[in-house]
């Protein structure tokens, strides 16, 4: 019955008949569902099962993991965050602590079917309108042109939904892949010309021209005005509890604190939470400074003795008076920053690593991320060379901004900003890095081809990372415009690399 539909679809978009014009949806919904009727006729000949839809079915294959684990947190958090009640909160910081409590959480009183109802309500009706709106602009620039409907939105499709944030306007949805994929694709000539991202091109269009629905605190539930109400009311109820305050900032909002805030500061609240390693020439900074500020307060002798109110005063307070200089409208960014870094409660290395924290759609699983990058390089489809060199030269600039925070200025840099001296594998762990690395980067069309080249490529992608994340306090995720910046440098930089090893056979390095 299928096989019938599309022959007859076929036979009434033939040329001279009234739908003509359709042929391309027509021969797009026949690929599709079967294969390709071509056969080459004269040499050379090449026989590959693999055509360019099932090229890109392995892609979409690789990112089901992402959109899985996107549904289930996405659906998490919206249920704890979105409750208005600060008991269960508190019961969900806890099991955050282990794996095995945390699924024990979610299996409570039939918790997951909640769950997973709020993760597809969040997550389909995003992905249905990607692919409803970038479809029907793909199909008409394809019966416009008179020519075939490539199959490379099957992946911009997936991939667009997973780096937006669940609280995303569904219009906004819609303009962004729109106007996005006209502008990165259909200008240059359509899939196979475009020589940056398109998904990462909707989502920097949307970024720029609506930045307060794209950045802040809008990272969970799909009512970003009912998450706020929620989180207040939960505040009011924890007063009395040992917690500083609930926002739904995602990591790198955290991370975020600007230069004003100095390692000195971080690691005096570290000190007092007692989370702090006991050596080093910031922790002989803070005690110096403590002595001349306990004698004269007649506080506490002892750093970790201290009450948050006298914690306060002592970072707060001028350094004249033996304090640590730090304006107190920065002092509740600072704890955070030393909880993110220290990783006390729900911040730590385990939970991000696994995906337990806010974030865009599909860039919060690490560990969704990697399983889909190793299917990408068992089946030769994405570029380990692109993967890792991403991650290595965000890695190795982070370590440098560490070592020179670390070892040099005022009192072995204890005065140095604190972001510069935050710990170098973190970095991997935050943020879109890894999705980018894996999803992003590695884009066939807008990356480097070159074996030499994509190590370039890459390493290019993390430097620039890094240096957006650590250098510009008003934006601190530099992912899609690093990727965006390499795509424009990529044939450049293949043409140089050509020009290089010009006249050798080969190159495997």
């Amino acid at each position: 019955m299928l096989k019938k539909f599309c022959t007859g679809l076929l036979a009434y978009t033939e040329e001279g008949k009234p739908l003509h014009r359709l042929r391309p949806l027509a021969e797009a919904i026949d690929v599709f569902l079967y294969e390709a009727p071509n056969r080459t006729k004269s040499a050379p000949h090449i026989r590959d099962a693999v055509d360019l839809k099932r090229w890109m079915m392995l892609v979409i294959f690789a990112l089901i993991p992402s959109m899985v684990f996107a549904i289930w947190n996405s659906g998490m958090q919206q249920f704890v965050y979105t409750s208005r009640d600060f008991h269960l909160l508190d019961e969900f910081f806890e099991s955050s602590k282990s794996l095995s409590s945390y699924f024990a959480f979610a299996l409570k009183d039939g918790r997951y079917l909640s769950i997973l109802g709020l993760g597809l309500k969040a997550f389909v009706p995003i992905l249905f309108i990607s692919y409803l709106v970038g479809g029907i602009v793909e199909t008409i620039f394809a019966c416009v042109r008179k020519t075939e409907i490539a199959e490379g939105f099957l992946v911009t499709g997936m991939l667009y939904p997973l780096i937006l944030p669940p609280s995303i306007p569904y219009w906004m949805v819609a303009f962004g892949v729109a106007v996005g994929v006209i502008l990165s694709k259909e200008l240059f000539g359509g899939t196979g010309m475009n020589i940056m991202n398109p998904a990462l091109c909707c989502r920097v269009l949307l970024f720029f021209t609506f930045p307060a629905q794209m950045a802040g605190e809008v990272w969970i539930g799909t009512n970003a005005a009912q998450t706020r109400a929620s989180i207040l009311e939960m505040n009011r109820q924890a007063k009395s509890s040992p917690y500083d305050g609930f926002t739904q900032a995602t990591p790198l909002a955290k991370f975020n604190v600007g230069f004003d805030v100095k390692k000195v500061h971080v690691d005096a609240i570290g000190l007092q939470r007692r989370q702090t390693a006991p050596d080093g020439a910031s922790r002989d900074a803070v005690y110096k400074q403590f002595e001349i500020w306990a004698s004269e307060k007649k506080s506490p002798k002892e750093l970790t003795a201290l009450s948050e109110d006298q914690l306060r005063s002592f970072v707060t307070d001028s350094i004249q008076e033996g304090g640590l200089g730090l304006s107190p409208d920065y002092f509740d960014e600072a704890v955070r920053f030393s909880k993110l870094q220290n990783g006390e409660g729900v911040e730590t290395d385990g939970n991000f690593f696994f995906g337990n924290r806010p974030g865009s759609f599909g860039e919060t699983s690490t560990l969704a991320i990697l399983l889909g990058g190793l299917f990408l390089i068992i089946t030769g489809v994405g570029s380990w060379r692109i993967m890792v060199s991403t991650l290595l030269g965000a890695y190795l600039t982070a370590v440098a901004f560490h070592f020179f925070a670390t070892s040099f200025g005022s009192d072995g840099g204890a005065w140095n900003p604190a972001m510069f001296a935050f710990p170098a594998y973190k970095h991997l762990l935050m943020g879109g890095l890894a999705f980018g690395a894996v999803f992003m980067a590695t884009d066939p069309v807008s990356a480097c081809q070159l074996r030499p080249s994509q190590w370039i490529y890459g390493f290019l992608i993390g430097f620039v990372v890094m240096i957006i994340r650590l250098i510009n306090p008003a934006y601190p995720e530099g992912v899609m415009l690093a990727i965006l910046v390499a795509n424009v440098f990529s044939s450049l930089i293949d043409h140089y690399v050509s020009l290089c090893i010009r006249g050798k056979r080969s190159c495997y390095f």
